[in-house]
């Protein structure tokens, strides 16, 4: 067996198990209102993408590397937000150090990142795709929106927005809110173009390696 495929066998269950936990199942619980938080869903996303990948026997061609670019850039945002953004309040809550939550928001995003590093093939990233990656965000945010217009409080929070960047009674208004959203996609930008930037370095790299002369045989 393949080193990828262990590596991403153990991602998978790792991941599962986070989320059995973070819904509460184990507890008699379906907490399916955790669907409205982005770490939630960038977490399945990534579920979903390597156990499909696996059951089809290995990432193939099949798998685009594109794809799995788009994969990393998506969980990439879950790590550097909560880290930058939120993973102080829950130290100070004391929900921080929790195997799930720290398996969402840190082992899992580091495990993908390794993964396309490690494994993925370099050169197939376009120099579009980071722009077509923030569609990812853009289409959360705006479903943020139209949930905060029509439903209620998210769980018990007593908000009807998931994070408090992009509540407007903590940023002081709308105003604040959309200076908020303009500079993460500034920086969600800078991220994709760097993950770019690595894969194209990556590509130039092996092409060297090929077109290096081969010693002749003595």
């Amino acid at each position: 067996m393949r080193a990828s495929t262990i590596y991403r066998g153990v991602y998978v269950a790792l991941i599962a198990a986070a989320l059995v936990l973070e819904f509460g199942f184990l507890e008699g619980r379906a907490d399916w209102y955790i669907l409205n938080y982005y770490t939630l869903l960038s977490n399945i996303a990534c579920l979903l993408f390597f156990a499909a990948g696996l059951k089809s026997g290995g990432f193939a061609e099949a798998w685009h590397p594109r794809a799995e670019g788009a994969i990393t850039f998506c969980i990439a945002v879950t790590g550097i937000v909560y880290a930058a953004l939120l993973a102080p309040a829950d130290i100070a809550e004391g929900s921080f150090w929790t195997f799930e939550n720290l398996v969402v928001h840190y082992v899992g995003p580091a495990m993908v990142v390794v993964d396309w590093l490690m494994f993925s093939p370099r050169g197939r990233i376009r120099a579009t795709d980071p722009l077509l990656w923030l569609a990812m965000p853009l289409a959360y945010f705006g479903y943020v929106l139209v949930r905060s217009t029509f439903a209620g409080p998210i769980g018990g929070s007593g908000s009807r927005f998931p994070y408090d960047f992009i509540d407007p009674a903590v940023q002081g208004g709308w105003d604040g809110v959309m200076v908020a959203v303009a500079g993460m996609m500034v920086g969600m930008t800078a991220l994709g173009y760097i993950i770019y930037g690595v894969d194209r370095v990556g590509a130039r790299r092996r092409q060297q390696r090929l077109q290096r002369p081969r010693p002749s045989a003595r």
